[in-house]
Formats: C-alpha cells, sequence, structure tokens
C-alpha cells in the first residue's frame, strides 16, 4: 500500500491512540500499526503530520497545562501555541510556521524546525497587543494545517 493513498486523519488518530496511557485504551490492529510503523521510516517525502495543536495559558515539560477560552483573552495576554507532530524518521522540516494575524493583517511570522520523532512537541508563545479578532495559523510551508480564532478584549 502506497502511504501517499492512506487518508492523513488516520495517521492522527492512531498517534493519539498511541499517546494514550491508559490500560483501558484498546490496542491499534495489526494493519494500522504497520501502516504508522511504515510512514515512520518511509514517509519523508510527504512530511510530518500536526497530531493536535491547542492555544494556552501555561505549558509544563512540553504538556499544555491551562488552556485558554478563545472567546476571553485579554488584551496584553501571552498565548501559547502548543503543537505536537509526527515526523518520520531521520527528517527535519525547517518551514514549520506560526503565523498571527489581527483584522487579517499579519503581525508575527515564526518559523520553527522539527525533527524526526512520534511525538515532536513545539511551543510558540505571543502576546496579542490589540483587542479585537486575531488568527494564528500552524502552516508548513504555505499550506494551513490548524486555525485559531480568538478574541481578544480589553
Amino acid at each position: 500500500m502506497k502511504m501517499s493513498n492512506v487518508n492523513p486523519t488516520f495517521f492522527l488518530v492512531l498517534a493519539i491512540l498511541l499517546t494514550l496511557t491508559s490500560a483501558a485504551a484498546a490496542a491499534p490492529t495489526a494493519k494500522m500499526t504497520k501502516e504508522v510503523v511504515d510512514y515512520y521510516y518511509n514517509g519523508q517525502a510527504e512530511g510530518p503530520i500536526l497530531t493536535e495543536a491547542k492555544l494556552c495559558k501555561a505549558v509544563k515539560n512540553y504538556e499544555c497545562t491551562e488552556p485558554i477560552d478563545p472567546a476571553a483573552v485579554k488584551k496584553g495576554e501571552t498565548i501559547i501555541v502548543w503543537m505536537r507532530f509526527f515526523v518520520p524518521k531521520g527528517a527535519s522540516y525547517d518551514d514549520i510556521l506560526v503565523e498571527y494575524k489581527y483584522d487579517g493583517i499579519p503581525r508575527r511570522l515564526t518559523p520553527h524546525t522539527i525533527e524526526s520523532s512520534i511525538r515532536y512537541r513545539l511551543v510558540d508563545k505571543n502576546t496579542v497587543d490589540k483587542a479585537g479578532k486575531w488568527t494564528i495559523t500552524v502552516k508548513k510551508g504555505i499550506t494551513k494545517l490548524k486555525d485559531f480564532k480568538i478574541t481578544v478584549v480589553k
């Protein structure tokens, strides 16, 4: 099976299942496991998969410890974009971008490099300095991976 024919959502679901530590969680099937392992060893050309992203007020040991309510961010507050990627073995990508827009106008663009890992965690911090509508976008190059819409209040 060519990995390019596999739905990327499948990998998101499987990566989340693999990170669960609960004993009650059902094990993935042999076929699912083989597809993920094959992607890890052979998916370099297809790139990383963003398995999870969220907005946080606090992060400890690369885990989001305090999520943010996107409808009630205060002007001057620091927002942390917490991300987890599945990155194929031996690969490195320097085109992971976090873009902050205020009323559609770009205010900040931060590049990041990620490297081979089944759960590469990354954080990006920014202080929002204007009240109104903001969009935070996680991208790989020009491809959008995740959008967050937030409202900043005075």
